[in-house]
């Protein structure tokens, strides 16, 4: 047992921000977020700051996810814009230590939007809950919120809504804090959990190599393509899209465009098409 350690001194009384966003989507570069919730608080302590505010995304809501979230176009029709909120939520958290349930997510969604409107990405870490309790719960059938939520009687439901997942989020992290007092070196066990910084999760705009300059000058003319594409799982097929740039990640290109088809934005894995053609108008 750790002797002269409280939960207060754990990571030198440092200030935690908890974070959850809701969004269009999964995928950040696509898809945009439309709330986002932060509670800001130190180890040990009752006190709490909170920040939380609904976000128009400029775009339809997509009908499969408003079951999930429960936010409507309705809603957030008057919202600020990101680049009205996102300003105050950088104020907010300062140079506080994240905190995020699958932090990769919700982290990549703020850098992508904090690019877009031409923001600077913190360098604070980020921790992870999820890969906070594989380490110090290992063996768990589960590591939802939901799961560990429930397992630890935090809250029996979660409402999928930024600033009460938020809310999880830290008592997840004062859940942690109380189990690390059982190591005889909870700050070795500290220095074992990943951490992440949102720049390092942001999708990278990129130049193409030279055989793929249609898509190139579709770009930067604004001139549409007729591609052939292969969805996982499903059968290539004919589109017509307007590429707007391309991004790279974990090894990937990605090609976010406008898609006739399903007249909506779509990101295009760049090795999944199959064929490509220039419509100069």
């Amino acid at each position: 047992m750790a002797t002269n350690l409280t939960i207060e001194s754990l990571f030198e009384r440092r200030t935690f921000v908890a974070v959850d966003t809701e969004t269009t989507g999964l995928w950040a570069i696509s898809n945009r977020i439309v709330e986002i919730g932060a509670v800001k608080f130190r180890l040990g302590k009752a006190e709490v700051e909170t920040f939380q505010s609904l976000i128009n995304p400029l775009v339809p809501m997509p009908p499969e996810v408003i079951p999930i979230h429960h936010i409507t176009d309705a809603m957030v029709k008057d919202a600020p814009t990101a680049a009205g909120v996102l300003p105050r939520f950088l104020e907010f958290i300062g140079e506080a230590i994240l905190v995020a349930h699958n932090a990769p997510f919700d982290i990549s969604f703020i850098g992508c939007e904090l690019d877009r409107c031409k923001l600077p990405l913190p360098e604070s870490a980020v921790y992870d809950t999820v890969d906070i309790f594989h380490r110090l719960y290992p063996g768990f059938p589960s590591y939802s919120l939901l799961s560990l939520v429930h397992a630890f009687k935090i809250a029996e439901s979660q409402e999928h809504r930024a600033l009460a997942d938020a809310y999880q989020v830290r008592g997840l992290m004062e859940m942690a804090a109380t189990r690390l007092l059982d190591f005889d070196d909870p700050n070795e066990v500290i220095r074992s959990f990943t951490i992440h910084r949102m720049s390092e999760w942001r999708g990278r705009e990129i130049e193409l190599p030279a055989e793929y300059t249609d898509i190139t000058v579709a770009i930067k003319h604004g001139l549409p393509l007729e591609i052939l594409y292969a969805s996982e799982n499903a059968l290539p097929q004919r589109r017509i899209v307007h590429p707007k740039q391309v991004h790279s990640r974990r090894a990937h290109f990605y090609v976010l465009a406008y898609c006739e088809l399903a007249q909506a934005e779509r990101t295009f894995r760049l090795d999944r098409i199959q064929s490509f053609q220039l419509i100069d108008n």
